[in-house]
């Protein structure tokens, strides 16, 4: 026998490059009928039935010349190579190893087991009606559930693999081929390859990759754990980036409307889904500037409130030693504490110390005379309000923007107020992203216009308009 094809020299320079892994299986074979030995190498655990096929072909072999073909035969079988740094990543990647002797090269097997956990409705987008299925961690299943919910032949899926020194990261982009712009595609490829690393676990670690301006407060790529979201964007003409070990889907290229819009609006008739975006855009207005235009009005411009309306308010902050933006910001503060508790708690004490603790420590603050009783409505309303946007990053966004506002608010009153308005509108007004200004309305209108805005009108009215137009 050839050194070069040694087997006990094989094993030990396999052994010695992963002699610090104490999950490392290693597994003696010996096939009688050919007087044959070798050994099977993996790391964690193997699939039972995979394993069982396997043994029973290795064991079924009855000449040397039909191991080769035997072996190829298993459907768990990927390929053979001779390149040994290959096979170690290989390794490390959940396969398997098979050495065998008198033989120059290794045989790759998918043994491994494939975690997974059963489907369940959003976490994260909560609605209540329209499909409860959102996507898991696996993500080969990922996109046959998209492939499920849309029968659509013009679909495509294409894969792009990470790879930085040692590790690699897979991740698919879906897209429909004759609604998607080319130059999208073409851009996303190009940032893909300018990711120089591989370490990240999930979706949301690779979103400032695909960003144009990494340091604008509002989110530029959607992201979403539902199945129905993910196909209606394909529809729209956009781009569903799915990564492995992610439960979150991106989606691109993203737009202001888009943000502020629910699978609930098509799911509803269209008078109350045109009525819940409504109050969104009202939402965000709350959530922006109510704490900022009361804070204006009361330190700069009280000639502005009616009378009565002012003397309630200045009856309530008689005894409150502090200026209305310190007011403002203690209870932002607090808000924005017992936000974050109720999210890092279990869910059932998390609800409980978010309602309790909020109603105390609102309370108790009034009767101490730190803050007033009208500060602590205005800022109930602004952190409800900021819970009506249904993108959750996007809420974030304005939650950090009423900062600004109530600190300009508290320098300048409303032409501060006024001024941090122009500024951000100017800003979103300059974002783009994959060729899209954040303002625009191409994705969201497509041939319908106005229609599907904020107010959505009936299905079968646009459907009517666009066939209409194509006509002519």
């Amino acid at each position: 026998m050839s050194e070069t094809y040694d087997l006990d020299k094989l094993i030990n320079t396999l052994n010695d490059r992963t002699s610090v892994n104490a999950d490392l299986n290693k597994e003696e074979i010996y096939i009688h009928s050919i007087n044959k030995r070798g050994d099977l190498y993996y790391l964690g655990q193997v699939n039972t039935d995979k394993y069982k096929e396997f043994n029973a072909v290795l064991h079924s072999i009855t000449t040397k010349e039909e191991e080769c073909f035997k072996i190829e035969a298993v459907s768990s079988f990927l390929y053979t190579d001779a390149n040994w740094n290959n096979a170690i990543t290989q390794l490390y990647e959940g396969n398997a190893l098979l050495l065998m002797e008198d033989t120059p090269y290794y045989y790759l097997f998918n043994l491994k087991e494939e975690m997974k956990r059963a489907l369940e409705d959003s976490s994260s987008e909560k609605i209540v009606r329209g499909p409860k299925l959102a996507f898991i961690e696996n993500l080969s299943f990922n996109v046959s559930l998209i492939r499920q919910l849309n029968f659509d032949t013009n679909i495509q899926v294409e894969e792009f693999v990470i790879q930085k020194k040692t590790k690699t990261k897979r991740l698919q982009y879906v897209y429909q081929k004759e609604k998607t712009d080319p130059k999208i595609i073409k851009e996303l490829k190009k940032k893909l390859q300018d990711i120089n690393t591989s370490n990240f676990e999930d979706s949301g670690m690779i979103e400032g990759f695909l960003e144009e301006r990494r340091f604008s407060p509002f989110p530029q790529v959607q992201n979403t754990e539902r199945v129905d979201r993910a196909v209606a964007a394909l529809d729209e003409g956009r781009v569903v980036i799915l990564v492995e070990g992610s439960p979150f889907a991106l989606i691109i290229p993203t737009t202001f409307d888009i943000l502020l819009q629910s699978p609930d609006d098509y799911y509803e008739r269209w008078i109350a889904g045109s009525f819940i975006r409504l109050l969104r855009y009202i939402a965000i207005i709350f959530t922006l500037f109510l704490s900022s235009i009361y804070i204006s009005l009361v330190s700069f411009h009280p000639g502005l409130l009616p009378d009565e309306l002012a003397l309630t308010i200045m009856n309530t902050r008689m005894e409150i030693p502090f200026p209305p933006i310190i007011e403002a910001l203690i209870m932002e503060a607090t808000i924005e504490f017992l936000r974050e508790a109720g999210i890092r708690l279990p869910t059932p004490l998390g609800q409980t110390i978010g309602l309790v603790g909020g109603v105390i420590i609102g309370q108790a603050a009034v009767e101490a005379h730190i803050v007033s009783s009208v500060m602590v409505i205005i800022i109930s309303l602004t952190a409800i309000a900021s819970f009506c946007v249904p993108q959750y990053n996007f809420g974030l966004s304005f939650r950090l923007l009423r900062f600004g506002t109530i600190i300009l608010a508290g320098l300048f009153g409303l032409y501060g107020v006024i001024c941090f308005l122009i500024l951000i509108t100017i800003h979103l007004a300059s974002l783009q992203n994959f060729g899209v200004h954040y303002f625009s309305l191409k994705l969201s209108l497509r041939n319908h216009e106005w229609r599907d805005l904020i107010i959505r009108f009936p299905k079968s009215f646009i459907m009517k308009k666009d066939q209409s137009s194509e006509k002519g």
